[in-house]
């Protein structure tokens, strides 16, 4: 199936009320002086957000206002242009061009987007915008090279990174920006350029992660930013507000009713809201960010700042200092590896079962431990990998004829992964395999994405798949490191840690396990006396079968964990 029209594009249209919403705020922080002012949209539509924003303004002020929009689609901005008309502005300047098309080829050293066409140059005093959101895999590696060669981008390359850049070489000195896009900025790696770039270029006024509130029809969880441009000046602190579906355990606390959870923002109100479209959790305090702008940006208040000192005063180190973290393996043709029911293939045509090992997806992962011998276990990857004079390398298929066949036979889909020749590899390879050495050491794994910590310990040499992370200890460490790491990782303590710095929540609560974020969960000092006991329990809980007894074993080791890092259970408070 081919990719839609919205997709390719990263067409997005903001709904009405958000469009309002973003306008407001921009709106409560414009320039005070009496001068005209010039309002972008670089990638306009049908005008929406222009449109809210010169609705939101008083009369005085959008008489001023010239309306400055580009759009690619040439109907949508013939249908802006009949939007915008009749607002009672001073002037509508709507064009069938692509802005980043109009860009200088070296954004850092030019006076302005437009300085090579003088007769269009242009100077923003506002900008709102909703950039296009369409990542690597969608823009294809050349257009993503081009961009990142054209902007001075590093890692992912998303065209919203572009736009931002872009939008920023032409706001004027003290000028606002609005920006209504996607959250996975804020905490993810890949947003890391993002975050320096606004950082260094802004400052920031105000942040609203808008999270599960499926504000739009598409999947994207929005995320708001209010800056102004005022490179070296900054205020003394920038208001985050965020949203999210509250979980079942709030259903029957006291909520307070409102027709929609942008109106609850609009009147100030935090704490639980019961909206018709559902139950939110308002949560608000200030941005937390690091000198260089680029590390996670995440919400404090003066609760959460004392709550993380006190986890901080007892952290003796994190998971990446005595674990390695990875993904699992990624074989880019699951059809092909992976099966459950190899069993059903004549004995020819089925691969030597010396290369088909169980798998470990987050279909059968639980909490603490697996089943002995694997049960549950029902698909087998054939791994084209093995150890040979000490390194990795793909297995020779002359000396597995069955192997041979069955690969042969689905060749040209296998083939049809370039990027695997072009890497120099064998065109039966795994995309990204693992060192048989390694996953035949104990390991703790996890599902990739979960609502509660699900993370279990393998001590039968699986292979793990590329919906789940796993961790092996680093050379020299103690095997009691991977009980402790076991206990830490699936406690309430590390919920409540994971949200306060990370905060990356999918849709109805999941969170993502990757290696970014726990790599930074903290471990107590493995010689104290409360990680000892933890230990302990954690062996006993392992060999325990009876199921009351583990979840004894459980609220004793949770309770544990909290006392170890010196806070109390389910709070951001200390002990």
């Amino acid at each position: 199936m081919g990719l839609t029209r919205e997709k390719k594009h990263g067409i997005h249209y903001t709904p009405t009320d958000l469009a309002a919403f973003l306008a407001e705020q921009i709106a409560q922080r414009l320039p005070t002086s009496r001068r005209d002012l010039t309002l972008l949209d670089p990638a306009c539509g049908d005008g929406e957000l222009l449109e809210a924003l010169a609705r939101a303004v008083p009369d005085s002020v959008r008489e001023r206002l010239t309306l400055v929009g580009y759009d690619t689609d040439h109907d949508a901005v013939v249908e802006a242009s009949r939007n915008l008309s009749g607002l009672g502005v001073k002037a509508v300047d709507v064009s069938a061009e692509d802005f980043l098309s109009l860009a200088a080829v070296d954004p850092s050293v030019n006076a302005g987007l437009f300085a090579q066409q003088a007769e269009r140059a242009i100077e923003a005093d506002v900008i709102i915008s909703n950039p296009p959101y369409v990542r690597t895999q969608v823009l294809g590696a050349e257009q993503a090279q081009q961009l990142a060669r054209r902007f001075g981008l590093a890692g992912r390359v998303d065209l919203y990174h572009a736009f931002t850049m872009a939008m920023l070489s032409v706001l004027a000195p003290d000028g606002i920006i609005g920006l209504l896009t996607s959250n996975r900025f804020l905490v993810t790696k890949a947003g890391a350029t993002m975050r320096r770039l606004l950082h260094d270029r802004l400052d920031l006024l105000a942040v609203f992660d808008l999270g599960d509130t499926k504000l739009f029809e598409a999947a994207v969880l929005p995320a708001i930013l209010i800056g102004r441009h005022a490179p070296g000046r900054k205020t003394d602190s920038c208001d985050f507000t965020r949203v999210y579906q509250a979980d079942k355990d709030a259903e029957g606390a006291e909520a307070t009713e409102c027709s929609s959870i942008l109106d609850a923002l609009r009147e100030g109100i935090d704490g639980t809201v019961r909206a018709e479209t559902g139950l939110y959790k308002v949560e608000k305090g200030t941005l937390s960010i690091t000198a260089d702008g680029t590390e996670p940006w995440f919400m404090t208040t003066a609760e959460v700042d004392a709550w993380m000192s006190a986890v901080a005063s007892r952290t003796a180190c994190r998971f990446a200092d005595v674990a390695e973290i990875r993904v699992g393996i990624k074989t880019t043709a699951d059809k092909v590896f992976i099966r459950d029911d190899w069993d059903v293939l004549d004995e020819e045509g089925r691969p030597e079962d010396k290369l088909l090992h169980p798998l470990l997806t987050h279909h059968v992962a639980q909490r603490w431990n697996l089943p002995l011998g694997g049960k549950g276990v029902c698909k087998r990857v054939l791994y084209t990998h093995e150890i040979r004079n000490g390194r990795r390398s793909a297995v020779r298929l002359e000396e597995c004829p069955r192997a041979a066949r069955y690969l042969g036979s689905h060749r040209a889909r296998l083939e049809g992964r370039t990027y695997v020749i072009e890497g120099g590899r064998n065109w039966y390879e795994i995309w990204v395999p693992h060192d048989p050495d390694a996953w035949v050491k104990p390991k703790v794994v996890c599902p990739d994405i979960s609502v509660k910590p699900c993370f279990f310990l393998d001590r039968q040499g699986q292979i793990v798949n590329g919906d789940c992370y796993w961790m092996t200890l680093r050379p020299g460490q103690s095997e009691d490191w991977l009980l402790l790491i076991l206990a830490v990782a699936n406690s309430t303590f590390i919920e409540q840690f994971y949200d306060t710095k990370f905060h990356n929540k999918l849709y109805a609560g999941r969170r993502r396990f990757i290696t970014q974020y726990v790599s930074e969960f903290p471990l107590p000092d493995l010689a104290s006396a409360s990680a000892q006991r933890i230990i302990s329990l954690v062996r006993t809980l392992l060999d325990e079968t009876e199921e009351s007894a583990r979840l004894g074993l459980e609220a004793r080791l949770d309770a544990e964990v909290w006392q170890s890092f010196g806070v109390k259970p389910g709070t951001t408070s200390e002990g």
